[in-house]
């Protein structure tokens, strides 16, 4: 969408932050942001929500968040670029004040977000829509104390060891722990009860990590897959924080080296999940390549979003530069609520 009046560029304030474990990577993606959105049809305002809760705006304005609502709209806001992932940012609560304020947002509706967040829910619906996910258990904080006594030979028994355990509703692989026995499995459910009140112990598939986001933000045109990244942790014996985050210490090969067909699945799954759970705009799903395919594990509705993220990997591979991208991230939005 281009803007009619070039003397008025559209004012974008560009949210990052937040008060997650995904803080400082959020920080990257809204800088990221910032720069590809420096243009003469553009005005983007950075605001950096610390953990605290408060609201940072231009030239140091520290304001508390029912006094920055009030600023946004102040500021004449015409539409808000979510770079926050985690908990308060990819979760659905920033959406739904957003839309209490009447300001359009890159990415998807409260409910979509709400929902991918949730490792639990979301694969429920993505079991339902016929994709193959892994086995789990479910354990919560306010039942633990009694679950704890069998909850290894229910593990052992339905799941094996190793078993993956993770919080239900946290980004980045924070609080994941690989059990190999039952007392890493105890210590670990113990983790990550410390990041949410509800832990999913799920079966440990080997095999090939690969991951494939979704474009979906041209008008009148259906969603796409983008291409397969595959993911080989040098560092670490999966995708952790610290592979993640740390340069070199994981080598991310676009498009994934795997035969077309495992391709065409991935690509087939993601567009799959992102349909079910509701998402828009964009989005990206995490699979583990066994002996029988793809399996999906989760999905991101805010993937990162610096320049070296895995989603403008993709776009890049397929012809999007960053810029181009985070433009139609924004026009997109704004075509929404017209």
């Amino acid at each position: 969408m281009k803007n009619e009046n070039s003397f008025n560029p559209i004012r974008v304030a560009v949210l990052m932050g937040g008060i997650s474990s995904e803080h400082e990577i959020s920080l990257l993606s809204g800088e990221g942001v910032v720069r590809a959105l420096s243009t003469t049809e553009y005005e983007p305002i950075p605001i950096i929500i610390h953990r605290n809760f408060n609201w940072e705006f231009p030239e140091k304005k520290i304001l508390k968040t029912e006094e920055a609502l009030v600023e946004l709209k102040r500021m004449g806001i015409q539409v808000a670029f979510n770079a926050l992932h985690g908990a308060f940012g990819e979760d659905g609560r920033i959406q739904g004040l957003l839309d209490w304020l009447h300001i359009p947002y890159t990415g998807s509706n409260c409910a979509a977000c709400a929902l991918a967040m949730n490792k639990v829910r979301s694969k429920a619906v993505a079991k339902m829509a016929g994709i193959r996910v892994a086995e789990h258990i479910v354990f919560r904080q306010d039942t633990w104390i009694w679950d704890r006594s069998d909850s290894v030979f229910r593990v052992e028994n339905e799941l094996g060891f190793p078993a993956v355990v993770k919080p239900s509703s946290q980004g980045s692989s924070v609080g994941v722990t690989i059990a190999g026995d039952a007392k890493t499995f105890l210590e670990g459910v113990e983790q990550a009860l410390e990041w949410d009140n509800e832990v999913l112990a799920e079966k440990f598939i080997k095999g090939r990590e690969v991951t494939c986001g979704v474009w979906d933000c041209e008008e009148g045109v259906p969603p796409r897959a983008l291409p397969v990244t595959e993911i080989c942790p040098k560092t670490s014996s999966f995708f952790d924080y610290t592979a993640k985050y740390t340069p070199g210490a994981t080598e991310e090969i676009t498009p994934a080296p795997i035969d077309p067909e495992q391709t065409r699945k991935v690509q087939e799954m993601a567009l799959q999940a992102h349909q079910a759970i509701g998402c828009s705009t964009w989005s990206r799903s995490d699979f583990i390549i066994d002996e029988e395919g793809p399996v999906w594990i989760e999905i991101n509705p805010i993937p990162g979003l610096t320049p070296t993220s895995l989603y403008p990997q993709e776009a890049k591979c397929a012809g999007i530069s960053y810029e181009q991208m985070v433009q139609k991230f924004v026009e997109y939005a704004i075509k929404k609520r017209i």
